[in-house]
């Protein structure tokens, strides 16, 4: 868990988990000699990667950006969201809004928790957030992707998912913006506050190799020839704003900013206190 203040709201990195996992599916179209040596593979070209989720405090509203692998917990190293919501000194009954920034297993499988047999949202006073268009996607591939009936489906029988079309304001300092290429319906969540921005990425960019090679994509994305192009118009837009950028797949905590370098963008890790 990492706080952060921004301007007059605070942030904190809520860290699902570290855990090993194949290098070569995050760079599909570059050869390995390119990014083998930039990625601290291991032997069997395996990388630790992080999961980031967010918990964005505005007063009012207390917001999760994301919620994890839920009990795929990898052999333990993840899953370990609602154990960073209690570090982080919050109830689950405290959270109004939920972002899943889509619909991808790792990012929404704690949106349910199991209560008396029974699966249940683990926000019960939450609104749920997702981009219409994953909600189309996902639920025309329900044999590929188990996960929808249970995390997004039951939630929405309940009356307590909203489904999202285009930029959406969730509250005057949040902002949900579409950000498509790694699922049609992907978005990131941009929060502003007295001047200052930060930007929960989602899965816009797997590892900080990606901000300095954009055309470089993951085998994961629906759309790899959107996801440059993505990237491109966010990346402008973050250096604009000297944005705090939450990268979901970056070693704990994933903070860090841009840079323009050498006619692109460099990604600079930003160092918190706990």
């Amino acid at each position: 868990m990492h706080r952060v203040a921004l301007g007059g709201i605070e942030l904190t990195v809520l860290d699902d988990g570290v855990f090993s996992f194949p290098a070569k599916p995050f760079f599909r179209n570059v050869p390995e000699s390119e990014w083998h040596d930039e990625v601290g593979a291991d032997a069997e070209g395996r990388i630790r990667v992080g999961h980031n989720c967010g918990l964005v405090d505005l007063g009012g509203e207390l917001i999760v950006v994301d919620t994890g692998y839920g009990d795929d917990t990898h052999g333990g190293a993840a899953g370990h969201l609602l154990e960073e919501l209690d570090r982080a000194g919050r109830k689950r009954e405290d959270v109004t809004l939920v972002v899943n920034t889509h619909a991808h297993g790792d990012h929404v499988k704690r949106n349910t928790i199991v209560e008396d047999g029974r699966r249940r949202p683990t926000f019960p006073r939450a609104r749920y957030h997702l981009g219409v268009a994953d909600r189309q996607w996902f639920a025309g591939r329900r044999g590929l992707v188990h996960e929808f009936d249970e995390q997004i489906g039951s939630i929405e029988a309940l009356g307590q998912l909203a489904l999202v079309d285009g930029e959406h304001a969730l509250t005057p300092e949040a902002l949900i913006h579409p950000t498509p290429g790694h699922t049609p319906g992907h978005a990131s969540l941009i929060v502003e506050s007295q001047g200052q921005t930060a930007i929960f990425l989602g899965d816009l960019c797997h590892h900080p190799l990606h901000f300095s090679h954009p055309d470089w994509v993951s085998e994961f994305d629906t759309d790899p020839e959107v996801t440059p192009r993505t990237r491109a118009m966010l990346f402008e837009l973050a250096v604009e704003r000297d944005a705090l950028l939450v990268c979901a797949h970056a070693a704990p905590p994933g903070l860090g900013r841009l840079e323009r370098a050498n006619g692109g963008f460099v990604w600079e890790p930003v160092e918190i206190g706990v």
